[in-house]
């Protein structure tokens, strides 16, 4: 009888030591995901100012804040393109866009990614700097990117959301908003102004050349 009650003094003493264990490492893994979210919210915001990251969540863009994205290098087609809402009171409800396409690479460890850009901003649009946020297969994708026409140039924010779908894209919405048009002229929509567009029949393909 002794023996049987050392044995369940032994395993309620285990037992318990591995809930503290086990408790003490949720709490560092949850205090490493918070100071890992901070971290993120930072660097996006000094991507994306957070007022303007506020008028494209306004206009239907979803932020996707997690640390965890999946991974997204590869180019992609973006068509057809049309308008979902804006803050111009001269666009057109559903007015279409240019067929547009998107390289994105170098993505790391740290949630840091480049894009190249064909007709999302202009005719060609590289990141000068980019971020990638997200959990599972969804992402978001933070990048500041100058738009340039003639001897005019622009600072843009864009900001691109959707679900990794194997070797493709589905329901991608991006915005963009003007975030510094002090060289732009008139040449850009107005600073403060923005956009939000989506892919229409919600797959953006692989394309194999770019």
């Amino acid at each position: 009888m002794k023996t049987i009650t050392k044995s369940l003094k032994w395993l309620l003493i285990i037992f318990l030591i591995t809930a503290v264990v086990a408790c003490k490492k949720k709490e560092r893994d949850d205090a490493v995901e918070t100071i890992n979210k901070e971290e993120m919210k930072r660097k996006i915001a000094d991507i994306i100012p957070v007022q303007y990251q506020d008028t494209l969540t306004k206009l239907g863009i979803s932020l996707n804040q997690e640390t965890t994205p999946p991974m997204l290098e590869g180019a992609y087609a973006f068509k057809p393109l049309r308008l979902l809402k804006s803050n111009r009171t001269q666009d057109v409800a559903n007015m279409s866009f240019v067929d547009g396409s998107i390289k994105f690479f170098a993505q790391d460890s740290e949630n840091n990614i480049k894009l190249i850009g064909k007709s999302l901003l202009n005719s060609a649009d590289t990141s000068l700097v980019t971020a990638i946020s997200g959990n599972g297969n969804n992402f978001t994708v933070y990048g500041k990117v100058k738009s340039v026409r003639g001897s005019d140039s622009a600072i843009f924010g864009i900001i691109i959301s959707g679900e990794k779908d194997g070797t493709q894209l589905r329901n991608i919405r991006y915005g963009l908003i003007n975030i510094d048009n002090s060289k732009g002229g008139t040449s850009f929509i107005k600073q403060g102004e923005a956009r939000v567009v989506f892919d229409t029949d919600q797959v953006s393909p692989t394309i194999s050349v770019f």
